[in-house]
């Protein structure tokens, strides 16, 4: 729609009919008439009439189009201007489930409920194994649907760095946001991985993470961003003695927040809990004009993807 003024109450079909068969009636009467009138006369008609064929499209193309034409308006083009945002539809339902090929390999996607692709949405990248996919993926559904979480885009990997799977994506489908602020990283708050030892060795390209303090066998961290690294710690019954990994020295500061489960708690309330600290870092999906600050798509990534993305 159009950029353009505050709608006007000249949408009825009254009112465009009358208007516009006034204009057509003065036109008519003015060029049959035009030889027999002075030219003064023909001074002051001529524009009178004009305005008001002007006036009666204006009122049509309100009526028709839902917007008040003027000058300004149609050179903006397709922008709405002042004019207040339609009202999103309500964002409701299960998600839907896609592939990315990242140099070669499947990663499983999951689109959450009100997905756009007028839109780019942030990304969270879980590490968790495969078998328990679908309670995340409802558990992301939930938080989104309640407000909790902004519609994320779950890519589940942990075999492409995050720095490849944000190449393959610039291509825009699934349309994602490409900014480092966008991108999270997160896994199962009890079992195999260490995602905040993999977040803080792969800083440059994830802002936030969540996940189980980390073990031996976690990635060393590495330095190479200069901005801070968002952690939040789970901690549960299995966890509770376990350090929280270093920030690597001289890194900048970590920013971090904790989810402590008391034992017994089961996992998947736990999942929720740590999927709500993610929700409340994590930013909003943004206009696809909007994405800024992601790497040029790499030699060897491709976007492929199935299910008619």
């Amino acid at each position: 729609m159009l950029a353009g003024t505050a709608l006007l109450p000249l949408g009825s079909a009254v009112t465009v009919t009358a208007v516009a068969g006034t204009a057509a009636l003065t036109l008519v009467l003015l060029v049959r008439r035009w030889s027999r009138w002075r030219p003064a006369v023909r001074a002051a008609a001529l524009p009178a009439v004009v305005a008001l064929v002007v006036l009666a499209l204006a009122v049509g193309t309100n009526a028709w189009f839902g917007f008040y034409p003027t000058p300004a308006s149609l050179a903006a083009g397709p922008d709405r201007g002042g004019l207040p945002a339609p009202p999103a539809p309500p964002v409701a339902g299960p998600g839907r489930d896609t592939v990315l090929t990242v140099d070669g390999v499947d990663v499983p996607v999951h689109l959450p409920p009100g997905y756009d692709a007028h839109l780019a949405h942030p990304v969270l990248v879980w590490t968790g194994p495969g078998a328990g996919s679908a309670a995340v993926d409802a558990a992301v559904d939930a938080a989104v649907t309640a407000g909790r979480m902004p519609a994320v885009v779950v890519l589940w990997t942990d075999r492409v760095p995050v720095s490849r799977l944000r190449a393959a994506v610039a291509a825009g489908s699934p349309v994602l946001r490409t900014d480092r602020a966008a991108w999270a990283l997160a896994g199962p708050p009890e079992g195999p991985g260490c995602p905040l030892g993999r977040a803080l060795a792969e800083r440059a390209d994830v802002a936030t993470a969540a996940g189980p303090p980390g073990g031996d066998g976690c990635p060393a961290p590495a330095s190479g961003s200069p901005d801070p690294l968002d952690l939040v710690v789970v901690r549960t019954a299995a966890t509770q003695d376990d350090p929280m990994p270093d920030a690597p020295p001289p890194g900048p500061a970590l920013a971090s927040g904790s989810v402590t489960a008391a034992p017994g708690t089961p996992t998947a309330d736990v999942v929720a809990a740590e999927l709500d600290a993610l929700g409340a870092r994590l930013p909003a999906p943004v206009a696809r004009s909007g994405v800024a600050g992601g790497p040029p798509p790499a030699a060897g990534s491709t976007g492929g993807t199935r299910d008619g993305l």
